[in-house]
């Protein structure tokens, strides 16, 4: 893709939509998985039709020479591929990987409808489970001005002719299960070649094409769709609906002590959020992704999987914790963000997560590249 990922990953986390890069990462995959059949698909009807033309030729060139020739079972078997050991007959093979590729071209396009609810509208977003994901997705669009170029691309998508033809051969393909490629070379008489996708109905008739033509036709537009939308996305995060709710400066002080055989044993590990002056300054709950941007523009991130977050007033030390925020989602989630539900506490609370500290998160892993913190050792 034209658009450079990266940048894309970076201003993700700069506007705490950070959730949306595992969909991206998806999308940069199955791209990948459609790209790949393409590929496939091309070479191996290239080579199916070269090795036809090469059996016809020597069957002619015997022919001419010794007055005759003859042909078998073996010679017609001589475009069958060779995968890992396996004999495959390459119609059959041609079949499976144009089916593959609209499967993955139509996967591709319904991810890009998750990019944009988790980046553009996050806290506000909509799970992917939603069946009426889309609908939704483009009502709230509808609500801010700054989205009426990216809710024209999307919706124009879903009149375009390609993207109509994508969904109606995968439907078909998914709901009726009928094969619908039909793959002939004529062999010795004629030089006749058919690779087609015979007619059909869904929803309406779809006229018979020629897989190469089609596919080709498909890839281009999934891949200039795409970008055109990722790249309105982009443009487009800084005015995300609602990002209030999300918080990925973490601070952490870990502290070790050395054990009776003179190694330095984790005591524990505390995290911090910091306030100017009072909780008022937070929502009552939080969804936290510890998340640090380095100056080479590398991003770290980790599953925070800690319970209790202490909060105290910016600059100063742990005497000023006036709060603390616990764990409210579980540890079972799928979420980046965790959902944390703010409350008051004090010292006592502070103490108490210190002397149980060993006993409870001893198996728990941690990445410190994620946050800023201080590592402190006691004799």
């Amino acid at each position: 893709m034209s658009i450079d990922l990266k940048l894309l990953e970076k201003r993700l986390a700069e506007y705490k939509v950070y959730d949306a890069w595992q969909y991206v990462q998806s999308l940069r995959e199955t791209l990948g998985y459609m790209n790949i059949s393409y590929e496939i698909l091309l070479n191996v009807y290239e080579h199916r039709c070269n090795t036809i033309e090469k059996v016809e030729n020597n069957i002619i060139e015997v022919a001419l020479k010794e007055g005759q020739s003859s042909f078998g079972e073996n010679d017609l078997k001589q475009t069958d591929l060779n995968i890992g050991g396996f004999e495959i007959d390459d119609s059959i093979f041609l079949r499976k990987t144009a089916i593959e590729f609209f499967h993955y071209a139509r996967i591709s396009m319904d991810i890009l409808i998750q990019i944009v609810n988790a980046a553009l509208l996050g806290d506000k977003s909509y799970p992917v489970s939603d069946k009426r994901l889309i609908s939704k997705v483009l009502k709230e669009l509808k609500k801010k001005a700054e989205f009426a170029d990216l809710l024209n691309l999307l919706n124009t998508n879903k009149e375009h002719p390609s993207y109509k033809y994508l969904l109606a051969f995968d439907n078909y393909i998914k709901h009726i299960k009928t094969i619908l490629i039909t793959i002939k070379n004529s062999f010795l008489l004629g030089n006749g070649k058919e690779f087609t996708i015979n007619e059909f109905y869904y929803e309406k008739l779809y006229q018979k094409e020629n897989v190469i033509d089609k596919i080709q036709e498909i890839k281009d537009y999934v891949i200039k769709t795409i970008e055109d939308i990722l790249l309105e996305v982009y443009n487009q995060i800084p005015n995300c609906l609602d990002n209030s709710q999300r918080i990925q400066s973490i601070k952490f002080k870990q502290v070790f002590k050395k054990n009776v055989n003179g190694f330095n044993e984790l005591e524990y590990i505390l995290f911090f959020i910091e306030v100017e002056e009072d909780l008022s300054e937070l929502p009552k709950e939080i969804k936290v992704l510890p998340l640090i941007i380095k100056p080479n523009n590398e991003i770290y991130s980790f599953d925070f999987k800690f319970d209790k977050i202490f909060i105290k007033k910016k600059g100063e030390d742990e005497s000023s914790i006036i709060g603390c925020a616990i764990l409210k989602n579980g540890l079972e989630t799928n979420e980046f963000y965790r959902v944390f539900e703010v409350k008051p506490c004090g010292m006592k609370d502070y103490f108490e997560y210190i002397a149980t500290f060993k006993n409870k998160y001893s198996k728990i892993t941690m990445n410190i590249y994620a946050m800023e913190g201080n590592v402190i050792f006691i004799s």
